[in-house]
């Protein structure tokens, strides 16, 4: 590949932060699995379209409303904002595009559905767009995001039908929660430079800091992240208590396990001392995996095992595959 058009493509997906749409595009996948229909494989194709232009609205927003911060920080000079390689203008173009797409595939591939679909993924836009307009100066900012993160996932569920069941809401609270805590730890790694910035993200207004290279996490930060966790684990088992869905004992002893484990790496870097942002990054990203883990564990008993497996290796795959072309590397600093 000609290295221009290489280096091209590398920034446009850098801007998209593409390595990382792969849970947003699987949101209103797993919502629609829940239904318990059966459907094509091209209706959940058609919604990981859906989802994935929903990412690139929220997240080249973000880029274009963040660029004055990010050049503030030294090791973000190789955004493709921050270095010009990609214009303001262009992004927003495709911020844009990615609003069309959304509202065109929906009449193409859910017309029948479309009375609840369009609302719906207005209101999406609508709360991604508060959070990269105010998400620096609002106080807890990150409901707006995760509010989105819901309203996408919603958006699979009512492409199959107008009528949820509990269990698909317990699906779409998860995909809440989990993205409420993603965004609030994911300021962890970003607070050397927010602060020198001027932004005010959570971890900043809870009075996380760098000081000297070492990171301050008071007890207050890490009472609030537990106490979200917490909310997580006990949506996740509240499908096994109330005989939610089809299951086995071993999806229970399973679910437990991957719960133990993204446990273990919440706790890991809220008990850092000392500042390193891919240290911090790597630990929240084995976190996030496996948090959204228990949700094919949930599903298993609609979906089969072939689907599961796919929905656990997938977004890992995709992960790698992308952080390796777009950074050469598997941890960079971004």
């Amino acid at each position: 590949m000609n290295i221009m058009i290489r280096r091209t493509i590398q920034a446009y997906l850098k801007l998209g932060r593409v390595h990382s749409a792969v849970l947003t595009g699987l949101a209103p996948v797993v919502t629609a699995a829940a239904m318990g229909a059966s459907l094509s494989f091209f209706h959940y194709v058609e919604l990981f379209l859906i989802g994935f232009f929903f990412h690139l609205f929220l997240f080249i927003y973000n880029e274009v409303r963040d660029v004055d911060i990010d050049k503030v920080s030294k090791d973000l000079t190789h955004k493709p904002l921050v270095e010009g390689y990609i214009t303001e203008k262009k992004a927003k173009a495709i911020v844009a595009l990615s609003v069309f797409f959304v509202l065109l595939f929906t009449l193409l591939f859910f017309f029948g559905q479309a009375f609840i679909l369009i609302p719906l993924g207005l209101f999406a836009f609508l709360f991604g767009w508060l959070y990269d307009t105010l998400g620096k100066r609002m106080p807890h900012a990150d409901y707006f995001i995760a509010t989105m993160l819901l309203l996408v996932a919603l958006y699979g569920a009512f492409s199959v039908s107008s009528t949820l069941s509990l269990f698909v809401c317990v699906i779409a609270l998860l995909a809440f929660i989990q993205m409420l805590i993603n965004n609030i730890i994911a300021g962890l790694k970003d607070v050397d430079h927010d602060a020198l910035a001027g932004g005010l993200s959570t971890p900043l207004r809870m009075h996380v800091r760098v000081e000297e290279g070492y990171l301050h996490i008071p007890k207050s930060f890490v009472i609030y992240v537990f106490l979200l966790k917490a909310i997580h684990i006990i949506l996740t088992l509240i499908p096994f208590i109330y005989i939610m869905m089809p299951f086995q004992i071993w999806q229970v002893y399973a679910t437990l396990a991957v719960i133990g484990i993204a446990a273990y790496f919440i706790i890991r870097f809220l008990k850092m001392k000392t500042f390193n942002r891919e240290t911090l990054m790597r630990t929240i990203g084995f976190h996030e995996m496996f948090a959204f883990m228990v949700v094919p564990l949930l599903l298993f008993g609609f979906i089969g095992p072939i689907a599961s497996f796919f929905l656990i290796v997938f977004p890992i795959i995709w992960l790698g595959v992308f952080l390796i072309f777009m950074y050469g590397k598997l941890m960079p600093a971004i």
